[in-house]
């Protein structure tokens, strides 16, 4: 079902691209306290030794706080440690996470985190931390806190790198902000690009897997024939845990398969009746665990620390054999780190379904050469895409257009925790589905979460 979902493996730095390339480049003295970025309509204010963005059109009731501490010298420290550190103590100020912290590593020493805390007004926000090396080679750490609002991430979450390039160019040009030099990081930048430069190149390269193959292989294997897996009977529960995920600009899930023997798998994402329990224990030792009863809900076992944990979240709800969904629902992310993106699906009463998807990608700021960006959308009628290219002295773009609309209609079938899809092209899967909630606004599809659109 490749037209609808995976948002999570559209790897891409860049967004706002298509929005604007001009950055106001503000010139401050140290008896500055308060100034604006015009064109993205923010606040700034300086605290300590921190930057302090808040947007100018921030709603009443509302919570968007950027705070960026100025950046520093590691002395051969290790970056990820430093940075979770770091988080960890910017967090405290706030209020105890909710759930564990879940590091996620990114493209070029960066790196990132996201949790939800209750304030003092016993407010539910979310808080998310991205970090790595500045263009001048000091690393650095920002804290961006908001309220859980998707509407709120969409507008403002997409902008966060504006204002890391802008923080950087307020920090060099007040050294006083944070006077420390940054020769170290930059050497230690200088060994990791060489050990990376070092690499052994081997005369079957050609033949190796990659990563993304390799994940293919390990999912083709545990997978068996429908009602080859796991049995019914075998089942304790199905455990799902969604959240906000700042990083990606959207929401995130977690799928625990409960089996009576005592064991659980984490990370399920094929229906459990098409797992092959054996072979994945083999292949995903890691997602293997044990769990044990815990009042009304359930924990457990790290075995990285060797203790006993909650299991956040709350039981799946399974689907009615042949039950039938009138309604459009819809999953969404948008981050400058991974771009903007929708997907679509409305379920009919007949047994129908339409899939519709939209894209939204440019190249990253700071890029070299022109600027691309690049438009897709597939939906009923076919697919199309254009990608546009601006910059000095070029300009121009391409088009296409396919009329294979039938990939996007078909019919469905729930059962259980799946269904089963049949295209009107032909192909026909099934896959892992169930919902969140009983009162079935939301679902979860694979590794991904679908809710009623209003649109």
């Amino acid at each position: 079902m490749e037209q609808i979902i995976k948002i999570k493996s559209l790897k891409s730095n860049l967004f706002m691209k298509t929005a604007t390339k001009i950055i106001l480049i503000v010139s401050i003295s140290l008896l500055s306290i308060q100034e604006t970025i015009a064109q993205d309509g923010w606040d700034k204010t300086r605290q300590n030794d921190a930057l302090v963005y808040i947007p100018s059109d921030l709603k009443s009731g509302k919570t968007f706080k950027v705070t960026i501490p100025g950046p520093i010298n590691l002395n051969n420290q290790d970056l990820k440690k430093w940075f979770l550190e770091k988080a960890k103590e910017m967090q405290t100020s706030l209020g105890n996470p909710l759930n564990p912290w879940k590091i996620k590593p990114d493209k070029d020493a960066v790196w990132g985190l996201a949790n939800m805390y209750i304030n003092s007004k016993g407010e539910k926000l979310s808080a998310g931390y991205q970090g790595g090396i500045l263009d001048n080679g000091k690393a650095f750490i920002m804290q961006a806190v908001m309220s859980q609002d998707l509407g709120i991430i969409f507008k403002y979450g997409t902008k966060l790198k504006n204002l890391k390039k802008d923080a950087e160019k307020t920090f060099a040009n007040n050294s006083s902000l944070s006077n420390i030099q940054n020769s170290s990081v930059r050497q230690q930048k200088e060994v990791n690009t060489k050990r990376k430069s070092n690499k052994k190149i081997t005369s079957n390269k050609k033949t190796k897997l990659t990563g993304k193959q390799k994940r293919l292989a390990k999912e083709k294997a545990i997978r068996t024939l429908p009602n080859n897996g796991v049995k019914a009977s075998e089942i304790e529960t199905v455990w799902i845990h969604s959240w906000l995920n700042v990083v990606i600009g959207g929401i995130s899930v977690d799928t625990y398969l409960l089996l009576k023997d005592g064991t659980v798998y984490d990370g399920l994402e094929i229906p459990p009746n098409e797992l092959n329990v054996k072979m994945s224990k083999e292949l995903q030792a890691k997602k293997w665990t044990k769990w044990k009863r815990s009042g009304s809900g359930y924990q457990v076992f790290n075995k990285k620390k060797g203790t006993w944990e909650k299991l956040e979240g709350n039981k799946a709800i399974k689907t009615r054999a042949g039950e039938k969904l009138n309604a459009k629902y819809i999953t969404a992310s948008g981050s400058q780190m991974f771009g903007s993106h929708r997907s679509w699906i409305t379920f009919k009463s007949n047994g129908r379904f339409e899939l519709k998807n939209l894209s939204i990608m440019g190249s990253p700021d700071g890029s070299i050469g022109p600027s691309t960006t690049t438009v897709h959308k597939s939906d009923k009628t076919g697919t199309s895409g254009t990608t546009v290219v601006i910059g000095t002295n070029v300009g121009g773009g391409t088009s296409s257009k396919k009329k294979d609309g039938s990939k996007n209609t078909g019919t469905y079938h729930l059962n259980g925790y799946t269904i089963t899809l049949k295209h009107d092209n032909g192909y026909d899967h099934t896959e892992l589905f169930f919902f969140d909630a009983s009162d079935k606004k939301s679902f979860i599809y694979k590794d991904d979460r679908f809710w009623i659109s209003k649109k």
